[in-house]
């Protein structure tokens, strides 16, 4: 088999598999059909065709003694050709060509083969769907069954994390490839992102509220904390400076009982700064919270289940998830501080305006049951289209 021949019959099928033929269509549907003008058959109409017109001539007409396609001549010149659709299966084995229908086959036999409850389940469910409907699958999501299983397995071992890892060590342990990991990571974050119900900011977000980390993350503490590292015992308030906490020293820590009545989580870093309130801890989680910096809030609120517990974020739909999902994973009866109408009211200089993907994202949390706390501010946020960074407030 020659180019020429190949590349013709790969590109019939590739026509065939596109149109409505290869998905339940009837025999009455347009015929699959190539022409001069089609790039595959282009040397017909190039200047010097009659270099190839006798070769390629004889090409379409053992095809066409096989029973794949029916050419159209004008007298001696060849002009088009379609496929004979009642062949086509001979034609598969012919190229030796993998039948979409195999495929389809081995990716149900894949989602068979996983269980699972929440958004990976609805995923299951949409693809299943897909298929029964379009005869075809969602490329968007994955290539193909083998990909498909691999991220499957994906989600079936980040379910299991309970500590921060690190991409490579994830991807060595649960994946026998030290990158393999990396080139999943794209359609992983967006099956999170278009069926989770838990929205986030950043890619780097969504991987971190999952356990797993780029590199080893830090959380920065200051004022009223005394606590123990190894045989070292570090009192904030005498050492008079903020304190850095890698994921490997907080899950070594040590909270010794001292007076600590109020505790302060702080999203972005410049509000760590400027926030000054001596009688409270105050900890910069980096935005969203992974699960070393949910085990330090853990700790610190075994220690002193009575203090107040304060959350400070931006005043934006991305704050909001922040605060719930916080108080979600932590257990912690976390209250907001400084996220109501009256500091949107006092800052109107500061104020931005809503994004459309703001717009529909507080659309959706007035409705949802786990933001009434927000509801008020959600509609003044709407109804004015503006939003507030928690860096400008006072």
């Amino acid at each position: 088999m020659n180019a020429f021949e190949k590349n013709l019959l790969n590109k019939l099928l590739d026509k065939y598999e596109s149109s409505k033929l290869s998905k339940g269509g009837t025999v009455v549907s347009r015929s699959i059909k190539l022409t001069i003008k089609d790039d595959v058959l282009s040397s017909y109409a190039a200047s010097d065709s009659y270099k190839y017109a006798d070769e390629n001539d004889a090409v379409i007409k053992r095809l066409e003694s096989k029973g794949f396609i029916k050419a159209e001549w004008n007298y001696d010149t060849f002009k088009s050709l379609v496929l004979v659709v009642e062949n086509v299966d001979s034609l598969y084995e012919y190229l030796n060509r993998d039948k979409p229908a195999n495929e389809l086959n081995r990716i149900k036999e894949v989602l068979s083969k996983y269980k699972f409850d929440g958004f990976v389940s609805d995923f299951i469910d949409y693809i299943d769907e897909y298929i029964n409907v379009k005869y075809d699958y969602p490329k968007s999501y994955f290539t193909d069954s083998k990909q498909l299983d691999q991220m499957l397995n994906v989600f079936v071992n980040l379910f299991k994390l309970e500590n921060d890892t690190k991409k490579r060590d994830f991807s060595v342990k649960y994946l026998g490839d030290s990158k393999l990991f990396e080139s999943l990571q794209c359609k992983i974050i967006k099956i999170i992102k278009d069926f989770d119900s838990i929205e986030y900011d950043t890619d780097e977000e969504i991987l971190a509220a999952y356990n797993i980390v780029k590199n080893t993350s830090y959380a920065l503490l200051k004022n009223k904390l005394v606590f123990k590292l190894n045989k070292c015992v570090i009192d904030l308030d005498e050492l008079g400076f903020e304190y850095s906490l890698s994921d490997e020293m907080i899950n070594q820590l040590e909270i010794i009982d001292s007076n600590v009545t109020k505790v302060i989580t702080v999203e972005n870093l410049t509000s760590f700064y400027s926030l000054s309130d001596e009688n409270a801890v105050v900890i910069y989680l980096a935005g969203f919270h992974n699960h070393t910096k949910q085990l330090l809030l853990k700790k610190i609120f075994s220690t002193y289940p009575d203090a107040e517990y304060l959350h400070f974020s931006d005043i934006d739909a991305g704050g909001f998830w922040i605060y719930h999902t916080l108080k979600d994973k932590t257990g912690i009866p976390f209250v907001p501080y400084r996220m109501t109408v009256e500091e949107l009211i006092d800052n109107k200089s500061n104020l931005k305006k809503l994004t459309e993907n703001d717009k529909k994202r507080l659309n959706k949390m007035l409705t949802d049951d786990r933001f009434a706390l927000f509801a008020d501010t959600i509609k003044y946020m709407l109804d004015n289209n503006v939003k507030l960074e928690q860096e400008v407030l006072d």
